[in-house]
Order: structure tokens, then C-alpha cells, then sequence
């Protein structure tokens, strides 16, 4: 996933180095520890609605020379958020599928346009079904309900790049539960039984190895045959202002 979002940020030129970042549901610092150690963004801001987790990147994620950092408790569908600042790149994985109620959706989306800066971009990461799918932790908006009310927060989706295949859940696939998603599921149980299995750090790193180059290589054959956006995997969007 990092060198796929590496090249998207180098193929849209999205202003990452002496630019300000942002990034959305920090949690523990997954994107944090990105961004600090492949660019040099002037302003890293990170922000999550749990306390416990903006403590504790202030603990371990310091401003240094040339990057000043900071972190609050925030909450993106709170109307009419202000964080103070303009983003060039504002980063929310695995967060906005996660927001069930339409209008703290819309409210979410409205505060990401609200904090682009002039020729910003937004990454998000989706599915983009072809139907509008309900599970017990999230709402999966189609790619038509999706663009919808993206295009409402006055916003455009500008580019859709496919990540992954097994390593997240298969949300990307439409049908019942028992056809594609089923198979797809099983690969995801036999991956998990062997991550929860007791693996010596070598025979764990050669599967980690292993699924990258199982996943790089289904990704490649897709592209030469099938659209972004509708391979069975999440995907990262790109979003701009309409301006």
C-alpha cells in the first residue's frame, strides 16, 4: 500500500514535501510514522476524536527541525470544524465507510472541503461497490451514492487507484455472501490463521513478504484487463475542491 500511495502522491504532484498534511482518525500513528519518515511536510497535524490516542502521540511524535507537528482531539462530523489551518494533502483511511448516519457523512465531507487548501487534494480510502452495502461496523456507499454526495460537499473525485486484495475486507464485491465474497473471505481466514499462528520472525516475514507479491501480482494482471474502480478491493480516492 505505502509505494502505491507514494506514486499516486508523485503522479498528481500533490504538494507533500514543505506542504501541510493532515491526517484524519490518527489512531495509534500508522499515517503519522508515514509521512514522518518519506517526507518532510512543513506541518504534520494529526487528529482523532479519542483523547487517549491524541496523549499518545504527543508522548512519541515530536515537532524536529524543518517539521512542526501537532495533534488534537477532533471530531470531522462536528458542524462547522475548524482545525485552524489549510491542508495540501489531508489523509483519512479506513475512517469514512465507518460514519453510518447520512448527515454526519455529509458533514464529515463538507469539513474536508472546508480544509483544502487551494489546489489540495483528499485521500480516502473506499470500496466503491456497484450497490450501497450495510454491515455491522460499516455503510459502504456505492461508487453512484459515494459520488453524489462528494460532488454535494463541492467536490469532484480526481483519481481511484485499487490497493488491495486480501488484506482488507472484500467490501468491493458486489452479490450475496455465499458466491465471490465467500471465496474471498476464506482467503482472508487462512491469511489471519496463519498471522494468529506461532511463527518464528523469519517464517513471519517471508509470509508477509509472500502476500505482498500474492497481492502485487493480482493487481498487475487486473490493470491490464480490468477498470480501477472495479476491482474487488478497497481503494484509495482522491478528491479535490471544485474551484
Amino acid at each position: 500500500l505505502y509505494p502505491l500511495y507514494e506514486r499516486m502522491i508523485g503522479d498528481l504532484k500533490i504538494a507533500v514535501n514543505g506542504g501541510r498534511v493532515l491526517d484524519v482518525g490518527s489512531g495509534s500513528g500508522r499515517w503519522i510514522r508515514f509521512f514522518r519518515e518519506r517526507y518532510k511536510p512543513a506541518l504534520l497535524m494529526g487528529v482523532d476524536f479519542t483523547k487517549a490516542s491524541v496523549d499518545l502521540l504527543k508522548q512519541w511524535c515530536t515537532s524536529r527541525e524543518g517539521m512542526e507537528t501537532r495533534f488534537s482531539v477532533a471530531d470531522m462530523t462536528q458542524p462547522e470544524l475548524d482545525l485552524g489551518e489549510k491542508f495540501d494533502l489531508i489523509n483519512i483511511a479506513n475512517v469514512l465507510f465507518h460514519i453510518p448516519e447520512s448527515d454526519r457523512f455529509m458533514r464529515a465531507l463538507q469539513n474536508l472541503r472546508a480544509h483544502l487548501a487551494p489546489g489540495g487534494r483528499v485521500v480516502t480510502t473506499e470500496y466503491l461497490p456497484r450497490t450501497t452495502m450495510r454491515t455491522e461496523w460499516m455503510m459502504v456507499l456505492s461508487r453512484y451514492d459515494f459520488q453524489k454526495a462528494v460532488e454535494s460537499a463541492g467536490m469532484r473525485i480526481v483519481d481511484v487507484k485499487a490497493s488491495v486484495f486480501f488484506s482488507n475486507d472484500p467490501m468491493g464485491l458486489d452479490g450475496p455472501d455465499a458466491g465471490t465474497r465467500l471465496l474471498f473471505n476464506r482467503v482472508r481466514q487462512g491469511v489471519s490463521n496463519i498471522f494468529d499462528s506461532k511463527l518464528d520472525p523469519n517464517s513471519r516475514q517471508f509470509f508477509v513478504q509472500f502476500l505482498a507479491e500474492v497481492e502485487r501480482a493480482c493487481l498487475s494482471f487486473c490493470r491490464e484487463r480490468v477498470a480501477e474502480i472495479d476491482m474487488p478491493s478497497q481503494k484509495l480516492v482522491v478528491l479535490a475542491a471544485n474551484d
